[in-house]
């Protein structure tokens, strides 16, 4: 895998849209795209993937969950499919360092979001690879980028996926998502617990139930490589109907 033969798969997603739109662009510049697909009104939800630079197995699983949902002409809702929040990171992965997490700053973006920002205990003040916090919450424009995106948008709900473990990982507000998508997928919900500065810990302070599902199994190392991506996509393939499913039938 290289990093224009990803890219050159996420630009082409708009094909299978309704609507398409760049909600960002990274330290150096790169696009960050949004794609919608399902019914305009109704529940919305987002599902974003590879935020962190080393999971980009889940750039390509939004992007086939998009393809799947975009055929089911669902009418309750709709979904925002964000195959890769961290273009940078992911070019500095697939070409220089596959653990790297963060983004082209060295900021781990997943602990940027102003919900207990640098209070985890994993959390460093250095910038690198993983776990830098920034300077501050939404330090980074890729973060700024999802938060505005997730206020215009006012979802009902949202996945965040990141790799590995087969869990769901949840706070409170998420609980009964946690366990509908237990049941779709087969993995295990989990409250999520010491996690601090991440998109889902900032969707629960502002009230929006999220879930963060980490795929692949726990043996496998990093990066996942798409020989595994036919079990992923199969196990989330109800995912985003059922994410949907799920708000349109109860109060969210």
């Amino acid at each position: 895998m290289t990093f224009n033969v990803l890219q050159c798969f996420v630009e082409k997603l708009s094909k299978f849209a309704n609507e398409t739109r760049v909600i960002g662009k990274s330290v150096q510049g790169r696009p960050i795209y949004a794609f919608h697909a399902g019914a305009k009104d109704g529940k919305q939800i987002i599902i974003q993937g590879a935020i962190h630079a080393r999971e980009w197995i889940t750039a390509h699983l939004v992007g086939e969950l998009l393809k799947d949902f975009a055929t089911i002409g669902e009418k309750s809702g709709g979904a925002w499919f964000i195959p890769m929040m961290n273009p940078d990171g992911v070019k500095i992965a697939l070409t220089k360092n596959p653990l790297w997490k963060a983004n082209a700053r060295g900021v781990d973006l997943n602990v940027n979001f102003d919900a207990d920002w640098g209070g985890g205990a994993k959390n460093v003040r250095v910038a690198g690879a993983e776990n830098y916090i920034g300077e501050h919450p939404e330090s980074e424009p890729e973060t700024r980028a999802l938060v505005d995106f997730t206020k215009l948008v006012k979802p009902a709900s949202a996945i965040s996926y990141h790799s590995k473990g087969e869990v769901i990982y949840h706070q409170p507000i998420g609980a009964k998502l946690a366990k509908r998508i237990g049941e779709i997928t087969g993995y295990t919900p989990e409250p999520t617990k010491d996690s601090t500065g991440g998109y889902t810990d900032w969707l629960a302070k502002i009230g929006i139930p999220a879930v963060t599902i980490e795929v692949g199994n726990d043996n496998l190392s990093h990066p996942i490589g798409l020989n595994h991506l036919k079990e992923i996509f199969n196990q989330n393939k109800n995912v985003p109907r059922g994410t949907i499913e799920e708000v349109f039938h109860n109060q969210y």
